[in-house]
């Protein structure tokens, strides 16, 4: 399959809570020939914004290499605090797997993908606690918010820093919103650091440690490459494997827009995936 494949898109149900059913967009490539390896993807927005339409761009190009591709709403600031939105992706992997003929997917073996808070969320769902229904074999955080409390100080901080898009920057950074939105999330510091992946790694509160591909921007403002660096070196000090592919020149979330440079990554994706896939004796066809 290549990016011209046509690709087709439903959205379903697939958890119900107190405020309604929570949806789910399912990207699937128009002609497939038996059942998809599926990936479920947590779309950014600092917890608060946003839904399941924001990663369309990388979305439609994975679903066209041959993945079904899951996207989630999940329950959000200001009307929802953690652990609401973790509970919300374990339900989200929990679904396809248990729904895996109905939807054209195989059971497994299931991927993340998430970018920003998504990725914090999408690296606490896979290394984290849980039942074995949601428990996935590889992950690809995206520009991720591994460490909340890190990232909220690093905001507080720049405070006073220019807003202005920077050469290489598709998303403004805007540290009074991102204050804003970590503290309606996730309600004070304590819990900021109990939801940390670095916090987990140091103390040991994993259950396993999926390979990971993480995209990180050289330029990003949001989450800066250095605290990209620190948890990386944590995961792989704990015995995890990961892939750390840093773009040059670049800013925050900038596969999530049109160009070379976010086909560039997305092909750094889908060369991951086809790799994890091989090892469970699963192919990925060819892009």
């Amino acid at each position: 399959m290549s990016a011209t494949t046509e690709v087709i898109h439903e959205d379903l149900p697939y958890a119900e809570r107190e405020s309604g059913p929570l949806l789910a967009r399912v990207y699937r490539p128009a002609r497939s020939h038996g059942p998809l390896p599926a990936l479920v993807d947590v779309h950014g927005g600092a917890w608060r914004y946003f839904d399941r339409t924001a990663d369309a761009y990388f979305a439609r190009a994975l679903a066209a290499a041959g993945l079904l591709v899951v996207a989630l709403d999940f329950r959000m600031a200001p009307a929802h605090r953690w652990p609401a939105s973790l509970e919300d992706v374990r339900a989200g992997v929990r679904f396809v797997r248990a729904h895996a003929e109905r939807l054209g997917a195989l059971p497994d073996p299931i991927g993340l993908i998430g970018g920003s808070s998504g990725g914090q969320l999408a690296l606490v769902a896979a290394i984290a606690p849980g039942s074995p229904e949601a428990r996935v074999a590889y992950a690809l955080p995206l520009w991720p918010i591994a460490d909340p409390l890190a990232r909220y100080h690093y905001a507080k901080d720049q405070l006073r820093a220019s807003a202005a898009p920077e050469p290489g920057e598709l998303v403004p950074f805007q540290p009074e919103r991102l204050v804003r939105a970590q503290e309606e999330h996730f309600g004070d510091e304590e819990t900021m650091r109990r939801a940390s992946v670095s916090r987990m790694l140091d103390e040991g509160e994993f259950e396993q440690l999926p390979p990971l591909w993480v995209a990180q921007p050289e330029l990003d403002r949001n989450v800066p490459l250095a605290m990209t660096q620190d948890w990386v070196a944590r995961y792989r000090a704990r015995g995890g494997e990961v892939e750390l592919e840093v773009f040059p020149g670049l800013g925050h979330a900038f596969a999530n827009f049109p160009g070379p440079d976010a086909d560039r990554c997305i092909a750094g994706m889908r060369a991951f995936v086809a790799r994890q896939l091989a090892r469970h004796g699963v192919a990925l066809a060819a892009s």
